[in-house]
């Protein structure tokens, strides 16, 4: 990724953008890794604009002020379905960079109650589980671990990583805890249990490097044991 030698800070930079691009706009938040100190060389900015109900809601990715920038624009109704979205697939992207991010701009108070709200969506966690739903994840998990079981070297890999996965919702289903994607998944068992995550990581580790299955296999067993153990009929 191109990387350019001098730039202003992330702040400097988001602030600049909101005044220049959407002064009149009714929210501006700067959410990410560069505010949860976790910034890397290639970070970005990611930025969540709300506008007024006349205004198209889109999204961008850029480069400005030698930053990558990636910016959410929407109107306060496209806000709330994608909330309402993110809670029912149990990965708040959408609420937790509101929740999380910095104020940028507020309008008549429109930040504060969208950060307010956004805020408690994150606290009260994804509903519970229906039955069929953890019946799904049951089996699910229950195949994997039969698939991995007896997999040929050449597929193991495969099988690993989405017996990863969907071991790892299962235990934050259960628990009412908020899923994620690719790293965010590690982050949101971490934060729910730091053990639990660093079985998670040692038994995929493991498996993608040397072919041992059996921590993996482990950690998935134990995921299933705490939802009610193995189903297949």
């Amino acid at each position: 990724m191109w990387q350019p030698v001098d730039r202003p800070s992330a702040i400097q930079a988001a602030t600049a953008i909101v005044a220049r691009d959407f002064p009149d706009c009714l929210a501006a938040f700067m959410g990410g890794s560069v505010v949860r100190g976790e910034a890397t060389a290639t970070s970005d900015l990611d930025l969540m604009i709300i506008v007024p109900d006349d205004h198209p809601s889109y999204r961008e990715s850029l480069h400005d002020f030698g930053w990558p920038i990636e910016v959410f624009v929407q109107t306060p109704a496209v806000h709330q379905y994608f909330g309402r979205h993110d809670a029912a697939r149990r990965s708040p992207s959408t609420s937790r960079m509101v929740c999380e991010g910095v104020v940028l701009q507020d309008r008549d108070g429109w930040a504060a109650r969208l950060k307010e709200a956004d805020c408690a969506l994150l606290a009260a966690g994804p509903a519970p589980l229906t039955e069929q739903e953890l019946a799904f994840a049951r089996y699910f998990v229950t195949d994997l671990i039969d698939d991995l079981t007896d997999a040929r070297p050449d597929e193991k890999a495969f099988i690993a990583w989405e017996l990863a996965q969907n071991a790892t919702n299962l235990i934050l289903d259960w628990h009412r805890q908020w899923r994620g994607r690719g790293k965010w998944l590690l982050r949101s068992l971490r934060h729910f249990d730091a053990t639990l995550a660093e079985g998670l990581t040692d038994g995929l580790h493991r498996a993608m490097t040397t072919g041992d299955t059996t921590p993996l296999l482990a950690f998935a067993a134990q995921a299933l044991e705490v939802a009610g153990g193995r189903l297949w009929e």
